[in-house]
């Protein structure tokens, strides 16, 4: 009996061995679709390539998330500015990276939506080459006059140009910028005969604002001068800028349904893992709503925002289609 007691000791020692090295050996086994499925990806750096020269707008806003998105994915986000040809130059060099989810691009209505009718040698289909992640940021532009024009309020300013057909200059960043398709499509719906003065940018615009060299000016540069008053602020193009909350929107001023700003967001390359893109997206939407991320950018006139893969691609969309029809029915040339 006692030889027996002895052998069924060393059996139940010998299976309970066996238990424990399954279950250690099996362990890892169990974690590991977890361990993916939370920090499989990213596992080392991502490039996020900001089609436009440091400093600007779209930089601003490509590093007021670049580093809160760091934080969150546990590995550098590292900013490349390759600017050139209002920001396709960079934005081709997006879509023809690598689709591994590794390469981000930072993509705004110019790029995304003007490009196709500004530049006939456009050298990425912005709706077909990408796969978008998430909305980041928009804004209105404003509409500006000089100090010492006929007119201090939107409904004036109509009123006034419409008395004086060609009489008035309008200038904005360029042929094909944001600013100029505003005006197009102002002029389009409300029939004014404003003369456009596109410039190298909205600084020198701005310069000869308050010079008094032209009478308007619609572009984002206007902002600083319009809140420290030394240019007036007639209206907005899209919803209320929180910074100048006194100034209407062109809808609310006399032209319903009139609705034109400025976007950015974030896209990879068409093809890229559907994992990148739920990880990306989860963490963009969660840093937009951060108070010191909206602060910053409502500092600077945008608003934080953030969406769905599928909202900021019927956003893209959308926009190009109001862009087509402002181009034919204006007739406008780039």
């Amino acid at each position: 009996m006692k030889q027996n007691d002895v052998r069924r000791r060393q059996l139940l020692k010998a299976a309970l061995r066996i238990a424990a090295g399954a279950t250690l050996s099996g362990a890892p086994f169990m974690r590991t679709p977890v361990s993916a499925q939370t920090t499989g990806y990213p596992d080392r750096s991502l490039k996020l390539i900001v089609p436009f020269p440091p400093g600007g707008n779209t930089d601003i806003i490509a590093r007021t998330y670049s580093n809160p998105l760091a934080e969150a994915l546990g590995q550098s986000v590292v900013v490349e500015n390759r600017g050139g040809a209002a920001g396709t130059v960079g934005a081709a060099a997006a879509a023809r990276s690598a689709p591994d989810g590794y390469t981000l691009v930072i993509g705004d209505t110019g790029s995304l939506c003007i490009s196709r009718f500004a530049n006939a040698d456009l050298q990425y289909d912005p709706i077909k080459d990408f796969a978008p992640v998430s909305l980041l940021a928009t804004v209105s532009i404003l509409i500006t006059a000089r100090l010492d024009f006929p007119a201090s309020s939107f409904q004036e300013f109509l009123a006034v140009a419409r008395a004086n057909p060609g009489k008035y200059t309008c200038g904005t960043g360029g042929v094909g910028s944001i600013g100029h398709l505003s005006l197009e499509m102002l002029k389009s719906m409300t029939g004014l005969d404003i003369v456009h003065v596109p410039y190298r940018g909205g600084a020198a615009a701005a310069t000869d604002l308050m010079g008094g060299q032209i009478d308007l000016l619609i572009d984002g540069a206007a902002l600083s001068l319009a809140k420290s008053g030394r240019i007036k602020a007639l209206a907005v193009t899209g919803d209320r800028i929180r910074t100048l909350p006194g100034v209407p929107t062109v809808a609310e001023s006399g032209v319903p349904g009139f609705r034109l700003e400025n976007f950015w967001g974030i896209l990879m390359p068409a093809g890229s893992p559907a994992q990148a893109t739920e990880r990306l997206n989860a963490e963009l939407n969660r840093i937009a709503v951060l108070p010191r991320v909206r602060s910053q950018l409502e500092n600077g006139g945008f608003t934080a925002q953030g969406s769905t893969p599928d909202a900021l691609a019927a956003l893209i969309r959308s926009t190009t289609d109001k862009i087509s029809e402002v181009v034919k029915t204006g007739n406008v040339k780039f």
